[in-house]
Formats: structure tokens, C-alpha cells, sequence
């Protein structure tokens, strides 16, 4: 039987472990590289207020200048709050004024008789805005966001609608 000086036996399992987290770490590193030109992005997080409550399931979208390329949105979770991503997949967003939009939808489908033939399938449905038109486009929103650093603002989009989406 070999015999191996106790303190390798000891160190060596927690040495193997060590060497491989980090080589982990090092393979993760910082997530995704950054697109060419990306700008610095700073946190950033915005609360939807409708009705005094907040608003779940809602879309933020940032509209910069006309010249700006970069896609800033973020979703609201049950609290109101949407974490803003930089092309989806990037937290933060650059610093500069945005124009800011909301909106939220909601596709209801139509009734269907338990006692209609089995043939009878459900296509299409009706969908409605709940989010004020105002607030739908960067041409109509009064809503503005300065980012400039860790930025965290709030928006009242006001009583809730139920305003039918015209078929194209």
C-alpha cells in the first residue's frame, strides 16, 4: 500500500474543488461580451402606477433621439416594477433623456358552447389596450426619464381602459 503524507490527502479534495470554481467563474467571466458601441448602462428601474395600484404584465419601452440604436425596455412583474434591459439582455440603460412608453394587452377569446360540435375551433379573439393611447407612442407620451447614474422613477398612467385594437 502506497503511503501519502496526511496533509495532501487533507488539502488535496478542497485543492480539486478550488481549481474548479474558479476555472467556472473564469468561463462565465461577466456574461455575454457587449455589442461594438454599446454605451455604459447604469441600473435602472421604473414603477407602473394605474388606478393607485400597481401595473403587472406591462411594457416599458425608453425612445431616445432618432439617431439612438439601441433597444430599452423592460416588463413589469405583480409589483409594478420593470428592471430595464439594454437589448433585452443587458441590465441598465445609457444615460441620456428618453421619451417613455407603456402599454399593456390583453387578447380575449371568444366564448365557446360546451354543447357546439366538436368541429368548432377557436381562432382570432378580441384584443384591448389597458394602458391609455397617450401613453402608447413616443409622439404622444408626456412621460420622460433622465438617466444619469442608478435611476429609479415612477408613472402614473391613470385609470385603467379597455380600448378595442382595430384588426389590420
Amino acid at each position: 500500500m502506497r503511503k501519502t503524507p496526511a496533509n495532501v490527502s487533507v488539502f488535496q479534495p478542497f485543492l480539486f474543488s478550488l481549481v474548479a470554481f474558479l476555472c467556472c467563474v473564469a468561463a462565465v467571466g461577466c456574461g455575454r461580451p457587449k455589442p461594438d458601441g454599446m454605451p455604459k448602462l447604469f441600473p435602472c428601474s421604473v414603477k407602473v402606477i394605474q388606478d393607485g395600484a400597481p401595473l403587472a404584465d406591462a411594457t416599458v419601452t425608453f425612445h431616445g433621439a432618432d439617431d439612438f440604436k439601441w433597444a430599452v425596455s423592460g416588463s413589469t412583474d405583480a409589483s409594478g416594477v420593470a428592471k430595464i434591459h439594454t437589448h433585452g439582455t443587458y441590465p441598465g440603460a445609457p444615460e441620456g433623456e428618453f421619451k417613455v412608453t407603456i402599454t399593456k394587452n390583453v387578447v380575449e377569446k371568444p366564448e365557446v358552447d360546451p354543447n357546439a360540435s366538436a368541429s368548432v375551433t377557436l381562432s382570432g379573439g378580441q384584443a384591448y389596450d389597458l394602458v391609455d393611447a397617450q401613453f402608447k407612442t413616443k409622439d404622444s407620451t408626456p412621460l420622460t426619464i433622465t438617466v444619469s447614474g442608478k435611476t429609479s422613477e415612477e408613472f402614473d398612467v391613470g385609470a385603467a381602459v379597455r380600448d378595442a385594437v382595430q384588426a389590420l
